[in-house]
């Protein structure tokens, strides 16, 4: 391997910026390709190197993934969406067996994370604070008699992303109703108390090498918008940089890691952990973190250095809609 780094970016989507910065000089990347299952996912024109694939449930999608591997050099593979996380973390094998790294956490944290249920078990079984959640109308009941819920409530799908399927509710009889719709289609679901608060971003870079995460930056969420961050402010407190460490350090992941919290009364919640790039990591990258370039060194066998917080609080990131044009 040379001194730079040959991506692929799986189900590249809208993530136009991401790819930019993985084509900016001197970051340790040589060529940047994509992939994606439909021709109008406008990221795929701003790669160097382009292909439209089946979708991730196809009969031998690893197997084209694989040869697009060969055919550009590929040195790391980078999935950005929910379900193909765990499907690379799941056959890492088959790409470390090609010399292709993974850029994907351990399988059973993606699992873990991406299972909202059993992520806020594990918070409470490691005493890191979490927003009180439940699987059923009857377990809210009871957590209502003891004092730990009261309405509103969210009612979201367990193992959702971004804000689909997600409805605030004040009404007992109507979350009584929900409920009872989601059993009787056999869809797993979950409850959690309202955080009337103010709510935080963490993008966090676990290095590939240690296991250890190097790099934190936290940023106030001041508007949100198809669960995405629309407008934030970087922002700087020791105490949450500490709570962000314990929770990771159970945890096996590594690489890019997008994190919620919460803070109601002065108290910081974790609510959930996404173990890819988070949708506002370029209000991190802008303030001088960048995750592309401790990728390369970690691909290259160089472990990044502690950053944590290394950055100017109070710069503020607001997002706006541009648009591409293509002949067919």
């Amino acid at each position: 391997m040379d001194n730079s780094v040959n991506i692929l970016i799986l189900s590249c989507g809208t993530r136009n910026l991401l790819v930019r910065y993985f084509k900016e000089k001197e970051n340790g990347i040589g060529k940047v390709a994509g992939t994606d299952c439909s021709p109008h996912a406008p990221a795929l024109y701003e790669t160097d190197a382009h292909y439209i694939v089946p979708r991730m449930t196809a009969p031998g999608y690893l197997d084209t993934i694989l040869d697009i591997c060969r055919r550009e050099n590929i040195d790391a593979v980078l999935p950005l969406q929910e379900d193909e996380l765990y499907l690379i973390a799941a056959h890492r094998r088959l790409f470390t067996d090609a010399g292709i790294t993974p850029i994907v956490s351990d399988a059973s944290s993606v699992d873990l994370c991406r299972d909202k249920y059993a992520f806020y078990r594990f918070l409470k079984q490691h005493d890191l604070p979490a927003v009180t959640s439940c699987i059923s109308f009857e377990a809210f009941q009871k957590e209502s008699e003891q004092g730990h819920m009261s309405l509103p409530v969210f009612i979201k799908p367990n193992r959702g992303c971004g804000s689909i399927g997600i409805q605030k509710i004040d009404r007992p009889d109507l979350l009584e109703v929900l409920c009872r719709i989601q059993e009787a289609q056999e869809d797993s679901y979950i409850i959690q108390n309202y955080a009337d608060g103010e709510e935080f971003g963490a993008d966090i870079y676990v290095d590939m090498l240690t296991g250890k995460p190097v790099s934190i930056f936290v940023k106030k969420k001041l508007r949100m918008r198809a669960g995405e961050t629309e407008k934030s402010v970087s922002f700087h407190d020791e105490k949450l940089f500490e709570l962000i460490e314990k929770t990771l350090e159970p945890l096996s992941l590594a690489g890019p890691i997008d994190m919620d919290i919460f803070r109601v009364n002065g108290q910081y919640y974790i609510s959930e952990i996404n173990p890819r790039f988070g949708g506002g990591y370029p209000h991190a990258y802008n303030c001088g973190i960048d995750f592309p370039k401790m990728i390369a060194k970690n691909i290259l066998g160089k472990e990044n250095k502690r950053q944590i917080g290394n950055y100017e609080a109070g710069v503020c990131m607001l997002k706006y809609t541009d648009l591409m044009m293509l002949r067919e």
